[in-house]
């Protein structure tokens, strides 16, 4: 089942693909006037796949009437696809100089994402996960508060007479006295199987 296509659609695409061949031919001779090296370097912006490309399509324009045949990737009634217009035109503006849009490697995605609109006021958010050092708790000192200077401060005790401080050990609270220290350990309550009588015969 073939497509049915406008001749003057077919007539269009094909001075379409001449002129953008037309213009790539013209951006390397004017590339050679100036400077060799340039040439070169234009030569190599058109890739050779696009130029197969090109090729390609002007064949199947002659042959078909058209480029493609799923009628779903183009209009109806139009000789290109609509991908194969988007890089046509991708190709007529590298041969103008300007910067590739779309769908080639070097120039840029027309997929980038752009981001929300909300800009972010304040400041940078700290990340999120934790630091293995804050984990780490300082060793607290316990000093006991020097009790002349604070017998001096409370007016207690006049300067030049220093107190003698006697300091007794302190025992913990939950240590058992040596007096009260069980001379056996504790018997643990005896665990298992227990037959209980009574019940079926």
């Amino acid at each position: 089942m073939a497509r049915e296509v406008d001749d003057k659609s077919t007539r269009k695409a094909l001075a379409r693909i001449r002129r953008a061949k037309a213009a790539v031919e013209r951006a390397i001779a004017k590339a050679e006037e100036d400077d060799p090296d340039a040439a070169e370097a234009a030569r190599i912006e058109l890739t050779d796949w696009e130029d197969e490309f090109m090729s390609s399509i002007e064949e199947r324009l002659n042959t078909f009437g058209s480029a493609y045949a799923d009628p779903s990737l183009g209009a109806e009634g139009e000789a290109l696809s609509t991908l194969q217009l988007a890089k046509l035109k991708e190709i007529e503006k590298k041969a103008r100089g300007k910067a590739p849009k779309g769908f080639s490697r070097g120039g840029g995605s027309s997929f980038k994402t752009k981001g929300s609109g909300f800009k972010r006021k304040g400041p940078e958010r700290r990340a999120r996960e934790r630091d293995i050092n804050e984990d780490v708790i300082a060793p607290i000192e316990d000093t006991a508060p020097d009790p002349v200077s604070e017998l001096r401060k409370s007016g207690l005790v006049r300067k030049g007479f220093t107190p003698e401080v006697i300091e007794t050990p302190v025992e913990p609270e939950d240590a058992p006295s040596p007096d009260e220290a069980p001379s056996e350990p504790p018997v643990p309550p005896q665990r298992g199987f227990r037959v209980i009588e009574g019940g079926k015969d």
